[in-house]
């Protein structure tokens, strides 16, 4: 009787990826809703999660991954050009019509297990420019002290990474191996990657560990390609399916 090999990836951090993942399919709720982010930490094992971050005109943090509120919500415009008071009231289209949410409704739901892996949008597609670092940093360290070990902040813009890294673990996201190690030779104070799984080889994940560097990996659209994810042995994926991942390193 053939015996088959049991596979361990118990080293690899997995993160909820904007909660349940980016796929409707894969959850009764929207990408990055309160609801999709409670369900996912409410999972016994999952190592924290990842949510996309942008500041409001007040300087407030919401979570919402497109440019344009149009494209998921009954909002119109950019997160950046609308206060407050506006973006309360924006919901999903979605079955639930979940509420935008503010990254300070997170914070009860983490436990001290949990990471939590703010994607920094700070492109403002309104006005074709990025917005201005020192007031999107202000609204991060509002972020309560109690939480900031447990913060990840992953930016793609490499003019951010040394003024942030001085204050919080960052990842540099890139399309790019290579330049990746450029912006890591040029800012020793980062953590490391945050790479598509396509982009990055087991190999280069092996170099990254030698050079005490971790990657994250993402875009993992199902059980197969996840499963694939694990077996590179990167830090930490972020899954698009939270549950199948954890069957699978568990």
């Amino acid at each position: 009787m053939a015996c088959r090999k049991q596979e361990h990836y118990l080293e690899v951090q997995v993160y909820g990826h904007a909660g349940m993942g980016m796929d409707i399919g894969m959850s009764a709720f929207h990408d990055n809703s309160i609801e999709a982010i409670s369900l996912a930490l409410a999972l016994p094992t999952l190592d924290g999660v990842e949510v996309d971050v942008r500041m409001s005109a007040d300087g407030t943090l919401w979570l919402y991954h497109e440019n344009m509120l149009e494209a998921h919500t009954d909002g119109s415009g950019c997160i950046f050009e609308l206060h407050d008071e506006v973006l309360q009231k924006v919901r999903y289209k979605s079955m639930h019509r979940e509420k935008l949410a503010r990254l300070d409704q997170l914070w009860p739901f983490i436990q001290p297990q949990h990471k939590v892996i703010l994607d920094l949008k700070h492109w403002n597609a309104c006005t074709e420019g990025y917005v201005d670092m020192q007031q999107f940093k202000e609204a991060l360290y509002l972020i309560p002290s109690k939480y900031r070990a447990q913060i990840i902040l992953d930016s793609s813009n490499p003019n951010w990474l040394p003024d942030l890294s001085q204050d919080f673990k960052v990842v540099f996201s890139t399309v790019s191996f290579d330049e990746g190690l450029k912006q890591l030779e040029k800012v020793p104070a980062l953590t490391g990657l945050m790479i598509r799984s396509k982009d990055i080889t087991a190999t280069q994940i092996a170099l990254l560990k030698i050079m005490n560097k971790e990657s994250y990996i993402f875009e993992m659209r199902s059980s197969k390609k996840q499963r694939a994810a694990l077996q590179k042995q990167p830090s930490a994926i972020l899954a698009d399916d939270p549950r199948g991942a954890l069957v699978i390193r568990d």
